[in-house]
């Protein structure tokens, strides 16, 4: 037991004070007063009130993360402009702010029990009288483990006063509670870089543009808020490990169900409650931890984590908010739900697949197929009606009134097709217009079949076609040097041509607004002609040449992700645009609303 001017355990890591002091420190999520730790908890199924509050801090067990008092006990810490722009969106988080400013914050875990640290009111204690104790969301992860010490829980009058009493806990409850104490601490420090972005698919911020955000991020250096924490990799990765047990342990939802809710965006968890909450909170906190362990892998002060073999039996990082064992569809299907994608991209080769789903990783966009979906048409002599009918053409089921307007409803999202190729044959400048048009008019017929009469403007968003502004991607993409070296990689013999012979090769076709794939077909260089003639041995794997010339795009995406004035190469822009489409079309409803003039109300 912790008697009256013991000391609370210290875990090892660093004051909260410290991370108080952080700029964006509670930005993402307002720190809790009492009053709101008790009703969060309550959410959560566990039963507080104040005196049960001062209890727990009593044994050590759940402190205030800080104390606002009325004299200076700190150093102070003058506000940002950026504080001073949001703090005071929230009562608590501008209390918080301004007694940091004027240094009077306290950490209660440094210092001994106070049995006069007041939580009640009393009533000499003025109507506006508020207690200052702060609790932070990631405090809440700790109160599963206090259930069964909480069922104990006996009540005493002193005086006229109802104190709280629950059992004196052994040394190995109050070290395996530092634990919590300790990742409370670590994710309110951590919060503001990764939270926003813990959802795969989307970004979702608080109190803050995306712009100051995104300033943040790239300032971010997980080495030094290491060392500023105290806390090193191995006890991250072991203390994530735990938290994602515990949460398995836990919830109540089942694999299915949880797996579905894990995938749901964070403004869903409000809806639920209990078990499934907490374990919620544990897997919220466990993957801002597992994300700071990530960066400090990748700067070389852990190992990587091993890949996730989803056949495998269960381990620790299935759990995470982050892992999907199988895709939307398939867990949607499990369930008897029959998932769309929102962004069907269609690209014409081997080529342009396989960087595709790069570019999107190295923008940090999902590669969800419920997102987008990368379809390869194989060249530019398919026609694309029939592909743009499958994909995008809406299924609708009744109509649906709104005072005078009309609408369709639809049985599942819009879906939008994509297409990206070299511009010749369907999809040669004189052409393009014929072939979109082409492919609406079957749009157009299919809903005319389901005897449907609809906006036209809202058809026409379900078709969009780019092309390059060179002959072929290849050529869209690469100079002639990085084109002669990335075949050179991949080509055992290059039919002996020598790398300026291959050079000039690529530039005779290039200007010639031929594909790049002229340069073996064509064969030997022709020093008296010119040009080459004949064919190669063999061709080139188009696959093999997109993986070596993968490093030379990769440079150019980076360098326009740094510098605004860079322009990103074009296959860089339709992947933006679609992720773009999908993301607005992701998470809404949709009808499709109905040509003004139609009569067909049957």
């Amino acid at each position: 037991m912790v008697e009256d001017g013991d000391l609370i355990t210290e875990p090892d890591i660093c004051s909260p004070l410290t991370v108080t002091a952080m700029p964006w420190t509670f930005s993402q999520r307002h720190p809790l007063d009492t009053n709101d730790f008790v009703s969060e908890a309550e959410r959560r199924g566990c039963k507080l009130d104040l005196s049960t509050l001062r209890e727990l801090y009593r044994h050590g067990l759940l402190a205030p993360f800080v104390v606002v008092r009325d004299s200076h006990c700190s150093d102070p810490i003058p506000l940002t402009e950026a504080e001073e722009r949001r703090g005071w969106n929230s009562t608590r988080l501008g209390q918080l702010y301004g007694a940091r400013a004027a240094g009077k914050l306290l950490d209660l875990s440094a210092t001994p029990f106070n049995p006069r640290l007041p939580f009640d009111r009393t009533k000499a204690d003025p109507r506006r009288w508020w207690n200052g104790l702060i609790y932070t969301w990631y405090q809440l992860a700790a109160l599963p483990e206090l259930l069964s010490l909480l069922e104990q829980r006996r009540y005493s009058l002193r005086g006229n006063v109802k104190r709280a009493r629950v059992p004196d806990p052994n040394k190995y409850f109050v070290q395996h509670m530092a634990r919590f104490w300790r990742v409370a601490v670590a994710a309110t420090a951590l919060e503001a870089r990764y939270l926003p972005s813990l959802d795969p698919e989307w970004i979702q911020l608080s109190n803050t543009e995306i712009e100051d955000w995104e300033r943040y991020r790239s300032n971010f250096d997980p080495v030094a808020m290491s060392e500023l924490l105290g806390y090193p990799a191995a006890q991250i990765r072991q203390d994530a490990d735990q938290l994602l047990l515990r949460a398995r342990h836990i919830d109540p939802m089942g694999d299915e169900w949880s797996r579905l809710v894990r995938r749901a965006p964070a403004s869903s968890h409000k809806g639920l409650k209990n078990a499934a909450l907490s374990a919620m909170d544990l897997r919220v906190t466990a993957e801002i931890l597992v994300r700071f362990y990530e960066d400090l892998a990748s700067h070389g002060l852990a190992e990587p984590l091993p890949e996730i073999d989803p056949r495998s039996g269960w381990w620790f990082m299935h759990e995470r908010l982050s892992f999907r064992r199988d895709t939307l569809d398939k867990n949607l299907m499990d369930l008897g739900i029959s998932p769309h994608p929102r962004v069907v991209l269609a690209v014409e080769g081997d080529t342009e697949e396989s960087h595709v789903p790069k570019i999107l990783k190295l923008l940090e966009y999902s590669d969800a197929p419920e997102l987008i979906r990368v379809l390869n048409l194989g060249g530019t002599k398919r026609d694309i009606q029939k592909l743009a009918v499958l994909a995008a053409a809406p299924l609708v089921s009744h109509k649906g009134v709104d005072g005078d307007r009309e609408f369709w409803w639809l049985i599942k999202p819009p879906t939008c097709f994509m297409v990206a190729a070299d511009p010749e044959n369907f999809f040669a400048p004189n052409k393009v217009a014929e072939t979109r048009n082409k492919a609406i008019e079957e749009i157009r017929k299919t809903l005319r079949d389901q005897k449907i009469k609809a906006d036209d403007s809202e058809i026409q968003a379900l078709l969009e076609i780019y092309t390059w502004n060179q002959s072929c991607y290849e050529f869209a993409h690469f100079s002639d040097d990085e084109l002669a070296d990335g075949i050179m990689a991949v080509h055992r013999t290059c039919d002996g041509w020598s790398r300026a012979e291959l050079v000039a090769a690529l530039a005779y076709w290039r200007n010639r607004k031929e594909d790049v794939k002229r340069v073996w077909e064509s064969g030997k260089w022709d020093a008296q002609l010119g040009k080459p003639s004949g064919k190669w041995e063999y061709a080139v794997s188009k696959t093999k040449l997109a993986e070596a010339l993968w490093p030379a795009l990769e440079r150019k995406i980076r360098v326009a992700i740094t510098d605004e004035a860079e322009p990103f190469p074009e296959i860089v822009t339709v992947v933006q645009r679609a992720h773009h489409r999908a993301q607005t079309w992701r998470y809404r409803s949709f009808v499709l609303p109905a040509e003004p003039s139609d009569s067909t109300l049957q």
